[in-house]
């Protein structure tokens, strides 16, 4: 029996042994050999520049006759090495290799019959449904600010349009609105759902030469059934990529929307995914465009905001900028709210130093209320309300504070090196002065 147990071990030992031999096995010449041809091939037909498709090719063959693909294991490390290759050559972030067994079998079931393109197509359009079409957030921001976050385009369809539909009309009422895309990848290329609601009238953006049919095409936006006829800012960041991009391109150039945020990846070409045998997928840009306003398009630049800050601070940013326009024409009590706002919103982002040395001058009693310091910083609290913890209070600026969520206070009036009275005010537009008491 002990003998049994032994043999046994033994040869599963053995097995593993040799498995891993077999799964360490450099690549067959051959396939290497094939897998390039097919890559080759599908560049020179299919890439969006013929003259920079010649280089690419040129070069993965000098590569493979130098037998710098010769060592490799697996087709995972083939499509890795190719692409690393191709943008040694053309950094163009949607151009790659990739291997992916699944993922050739549907797009060679997409391709082989109209059952099948209509199968995949609808797969597609369930799981972009049972993600609400992208769709992350709608809000309605102090002031009657619009805010919507999606992070992707999506494809084509009557229930995504219906969709698209329902999120701008909850909020065709705002003052203004804010389109986040900072975390937006992509996605169809057929954006113009959404583009419409910010067109009047029929708009010429460019147009499109698509390399499989040596084509150019003029291309339009046309409006949706309702126009929004509002100040439009839209967010972005490095992230932001492919359609995404193009949506702010169009909006900025046709100087329908001011962009803040951080420059965007830089990936301007409309892409498609071919069968390249073996596994390996080739996702390769075949078709670009030329912007009616620029002449070119956003590759490799990204799209350039009117407005740069960082990413984490541009939503903050976008609405204070925003409700800046708005103080222009309110009224005196429209202004002392919407100046609390950006006040608020200045307190989220504010790095003043204030000199811990000096921080007495603010201490003392005000009516209720007693700020005192502790360490390096200032606390405000309601003496009437001693079960709650101090509020730590926020400099805005030199002399202005956010307490809370509730209150902002401003010192005045210093004399023999102390504050003598504060501004107490509220979200509401109410303000209070208050002097120290002796």
């Amino acid at each position: 029996m002990n003998h049994q147990i032994l043999t046994l071990l033994i040869l599963s030992l053995l097995g593993k042994t040799l498995f891993a031999q077999e799964k360490g096995k450099q690549l067959d010449s051959l396939v290497i050999q094939k897998s390039l041809q097919s890559i080759r091939t599908a560049i020179q037909e299919k890439y969006v520049y013929p003259d920079k498709a010649l280089l690419i090719t040129n070069f993965l063959t000098s590569q493979y006759k130098l037998g710098k693909y010769s060592q490799l294991t697996s087709l995972k490390e083939l499509a890795d090495n190719l692409t690393e290759d191709i943008h040694s050559i053309q950094n163009d972030k949607h151009l790659r290799i990739v291997y992916d067994i699944k993922l050739e079998q549907d797009i060679i079931h997409f391709n082989n019959s109209q059952e099948g393109k209509k199968e995949i197509t609808e797969l597609d359009i369930s799981n972009e449904k049972s993600q609400n079409f992208f769709f992350r957030k709608l809000e309605i921001l102090p002031s009657n600010i619009g805010y919507i976050e999606f992070t992707n385009f999506a494809l084509p369809s009557e229930e995504a349009k219906k969709t698209i539909r329902s999120a701008i009309q909850f909020l065709s009422h705002t003052d203004a609105l804010i389109i986040d895309l900072r975390n937006n990848r992509g996605g169809s290329g057929k954006s113009n759902n959404l583009l419409g609601y910010f067109f009047k009238e029929k708009t010429k953006t460019g147009r499109s030469f698509n390399r499989l049919t040596n084509t150019w095409t003029e291309n339009f936006v046309a409006p949706a059934d309702f126009f929004l006829d509002i100040p439009v800012y839209v967010l972005t960041s490095k992230r932001t990529f492919s359609a995404a991009e193009g949506f702010a391109y169009i909006l900025q150039n046709q100087h329908n929307a001011v962009v803040i945020g951080e420059p965007t990846s830089g990936g301007a070409h409309l892409t498609r995914s071919f069968s390249l045998g073996n596994g390996l997928v080739g996702f390769i840009p075949y078709l670009r465009s030329e912007n009616e306003k620029t002449h070119t398009d956003w590759e490799g630049t990204g799209v350039i905001p009117e407005i740069r800050t960082e990413a984490k601070n541009a939503l903050l940013f976008a609405h204070n900028k925003l409700l800046e326009n708005k103080l222009k024409n309110a009224n005196e009590n429209e202004k002392s709210k919407i100046q609390w706002l950006i006040n608020y919103n200045q307190s989220k982002t504010a790095t003043i130093a204030l000199d811990s040395a000096k921080l007495a001058r603010f201490t003392g009693r005000f009516a209720e209320f007693e700020i005192t310091k502790q360490g390096t910083n200032l606390y405000f609290r309601d003496v009437n309300q001693s079960n709650k913890t101090p509020f730590q209070m926020t400099p805005i600026s030199l002399t202005l504070f956010q307490v809370g969520e509730d209150y902002q206070v401003e010192f005045m009036n210093e004399s023999g090196g102390q504050f003598q009275s504060i501004n107490l005010s509220w979200s509401d537009g109410w303000a209070e002065k208050i002097d120290k008491k002796p």
